[in-house]
């Protein structure tokens, strides 16, 4: 459990309420700065507590973030070699290519990243521009069509249906590439 540090500081430590109170104040007291963390946790995950089933979406990032299963959607595996190209990776591979096509259309965008090893090369290592392309558009057109999959790795204060330029300013927020001198 070594992600205790990601939290608000807050959230990293126990309440601390004058226990010699009378039990009605202490019990008032309490339940106040319990509901004053649980906003926490909402704007930790980006959750808008104003939507609907924000409390089940709530729920649902907390397990996401500490690896609980039960909500996960599967990522078969099956029979052969692991694949290359897992949810995350299409998410990373997406944000990349559009942070990049602000300048240049998505094939060149693509080309740029496998170009240049010097900057992508652990992320995209030995994939050829026309693989790259080919995967990035099954991507985008994944992210477009799938609200479920937007839901899961872009979700928060957007709606599942939200495709435009705030959910590609999302993708390059959460999983672009990051310059060394920002890590």
């Amino acid at each position: 459990m070594g992600k205790m540090r990601d939290w608000p500081a807050d959230l990293r430590k126990k309440i601390n309420i004058r226990q010699s109170q009378a039990r009605d104040e202490f019990v008032a007291e309490y339940i106040v700065e319990c509901s004053r963390r649980i906003q926490l946790l909402f704007g930790f995950f980006g959750v808008s507590p104003s939507l609907k089933g924000s409390w089940e979406y709530l729920i649902v990032r907390l397990c996401n973030y500490w690896d609980i299963p039960g909500f996960q959607l599967p990522n078969a595996q099956g029979r052969g070699a692991p694949r290359r190209w897992t949810d995350t990776k299409n998410c990373e591979l997406f944000a990349d290519v559009m942070a990049k096509t602000q300048k240049m259309s998505d094939h060149a965008a693509c080309v740029y990243i496998s170009k240049n090893t010097a900057k992508y090369g652990q992320r995209y290592l030995s994939i050829k521009d026309k693989t790259l392309h080919r995967q990035f558009l099954r991507a985008k057109k994944r992210i477009r069509t799938d609200p479920i999959f937007r839901l899961q790795y872009f979700g928060g204060g957007l709606r599942p249906t939200d495709y435009g330029p705030k959910l590609i300013q999302e993708a390059i927020e959460r999983y672009g590439l990051r310059s060394k001198s920002k890590q």
